[in-house]
């Protein structure tokens, strides 16, 4: 590997070592062999990977892939297949209501679109497919986060984030906001991440009863005053439910 910094060579041959396990090595010795590296050095790798739950060592059956790694894979299968699993639902969704419909996940403290279906209005979006935004600020953010242990909540929070006069920069004030999200099942952004926009999302769950994404219907503030909001809540709710039994929940 060279002229590749020693990180990423390090990277690589972790990676490749666990390629290796899934191909069938189970043994130090075989490993380090494939590798090409000294025994004594696959075996500090093997070792830290099944500290961190990548690998499992069984007396008999030597190294195999880890629960982590399971986990890993399953929500691999799941972000491939969820855009094409929930577009029937985004567009029930998007055809009861004319308005633009995301669908997005969370990775660390952003939300990414995964899906997007404009709405019927003239004024569009511009939103996209692999759009980033602080989970903080936006509705699908706070339907996303509001399931997660209360403990965690603070790992998502920004300190001095400021979208829009109305982002909630305060953490007791955001804490608030996800347990009342998560009491009433679904969360609002009230031009919290754009001036002018507002937006209502609910969560997505899978068959393991996890929240693993979230439905939004987004517009223009002037089209979703109180009364609308309380009009729309049930649809978005009900479309993020449809999902999720696709997901098996």
């Amino acid at each position: 590997m060279e002229g590749v910094p020693r990180g990423a060579q390090t990277l690589a041959r972790g990676l490749t070592l666990l390629e290796k396990v899934g191909e069938g090595v189970h043994t130090l010795d075989g490993l380090a062999q494939a590798l090409g590296l000294p025994k004594s050095t696959a075996h500090r790798m093997v070792r830290a990977l099944v500290r961190m739950g990548y690998l499992r060592h069984q007396p008999r059956r030597g190294y195999t892939l880890g629960p982590k790694l399971i986990r890993l894979g399953f929500q691999a299968h799941a972000q491939q297949e969820l855009p094409l699993l929930a577009r029937p639902h985004l567009e029930w969704l998007r055809d009861r209501t004319g308005e633009t419909v995301h669908l997005g996940i969370l990775e660390g403290r952003e939300v990414v679109y995964v899906d997007k279906l404009p709405g019927r209005r003239e004024l569009q979006l511009a939103s996209r497919v692999g759009s980033r935004f602080p989970a903080q600020s936006t509705a699908l953010g706070k339907a996303l986060l509001a399931y997660l242990p209360e403990e965690a909540w603070a790992q998502h929070f920004i300190p001095g984030l400021r979208r829009t006069p109305r982002t909630i920069a305060d953490p007791e004030n955001f804490k608030e906001e996800l347990r009342l999200t998560r009491s009433r099942g679904y969360a609002l952004d009230l031009e919290e991440n754009e001036v002018g926009v507002r937006c209502v999302a609910a969560p997505v769950w899978d068959g393991q009863g996890k929240v693993v994404a979230a439905v939004s219907l987004s517009t223009a503030a002037v089209y979703l005053d109180e009364e609308r909001i309380q009009e729309v809540v049930p649809l978005v709710q009900e479309a993020a439910r449809r999902v999720s039994r696709e997901l098996g929940a």
